[in-house]
């Protein structure tokens, strides 16, 4: 559509709003119900999302935050309003948003698809403040026919939520599960801290959710899994809690692949830790500090 988004249409009237050419590869979705919309993550803000949603769906839009870090929040702004889980950080960081500054280092031309940094990117890139409201574990948003119920799943941040389409089975998971790197490595003011312990608590709850889901959907990379991922993930991150585990491949330098600035690039606000490894458990790859 506008060139930056790449729309999947998904069952029972959800969109993929997709972002990949970035190498975040980050993914909004649209749920549709009769009488509202939920747009879960408006996307890193290099495109404009709400040009995309205003074609998908024309009625009432209510925003949802998996979790705060930049790249779930770029077009908040463009909403009236935005609900994210109770958190005082988390309020406090959409209330200022990101500055250029700060978003610098997911920024820069190699992180892009060849052609894509030209067009769409901009030296001054940053994401607005907006207006957030506060919700808890166990919220209920009624879309009209369509309940979506609030799930927090604390691990790879403090106020990470999953949504659950409890009549239609399907799990949208945020950043505490997609099929790629998951993060349990964060510290520090701008992304918050991680805490690989109830990381395994929240995978190992959703993973016992397995046999009522019919599909599960990240906010990253693809917009489909099969529900068994969710059992697979718990197991791998509680035997990264347990140190039970095979040494990891260690990284430094450059710290992309981490959301990170580049090792010995002062960026403040970020926290860039010297033992940053890649632990490959059972094919579920886990960025964490030194386990082994």
């Amino acid at each position: 559509m506008s060139g930056w988004f790449k729309v999947v249409e998904l069952s029972n009237r959800v969109f993929a709003i997709m972002e990949p050419f970035h190498f975040q590869e980050v993914i909004s979705y649209l749920i549709i119900g009769k009488k509202s919309a939920l747009l879960f993550d408006t996307g890193a803000g290099i495109g404009n999302i709400r040009e995309i949603v205003n074609t998908l769906w024309d009625g009432e839009v209510i925003v949802v935050n998996s979790h705060i870090h930049f790249d779930h929040i770029g077009n908040n702004h463009l909403f009236k309003e935005v609900l994210v889980y109770n958190c005082p950080e988390a309020l406090d960081r959409l209330k200022k948003g990101y500055s250029a500054a700060e978003l610098a280092p997911h920024n820069k031309p190699n992180l892009f698809a060849a052609g894509y940094f030209e067009k769409f990117a901009k030296g001054d890139y940053h994401i607005p403040p907006c207006n957030p409201y506060s919700i808890e574990d166990e919220h209920i948003i009624d879309l009209g026919g369509r309940i979506i119920k609030i799930i927090h799943t604390p691990g790879h941040s403090p106020d990470s939520i999953m949504l659950l389409d409890m009549e239609n089975k399907m799990l949208f998971t945020g950043d505490t599960y997609y099929p790629g790197h998951l993060y349990a490595h964060y510290e520090g003011k701008f992304y918050g801290n991680s805490q690989i312990e109830t990381y395994a608590d929240s995978l190992e709850k959703v993973g016992s959710m397995v046999d009522k889901l019919l599909s599960v959907h990240p906010g990253h990379n693809d917009p489909v899994v099969s529900p068994d991922m969710l059992k697979k993930a718990a197991h791998a991150m509680r035997r990264l809690a347990n140190r039970k585990i095979s040494p990891g491949e260690h990284l430094f330098g450059d710290l992309s692949l981490a959301s990170l600035p580049d090792s010995g690039e002062n960026v403040e606000g970020y926290v860039i830790p010297d033992d940053l490894y890649v632990y490959n458990i059972d094919g579920v790859k886990i960025i964490a500090r030194k386990r082994h």
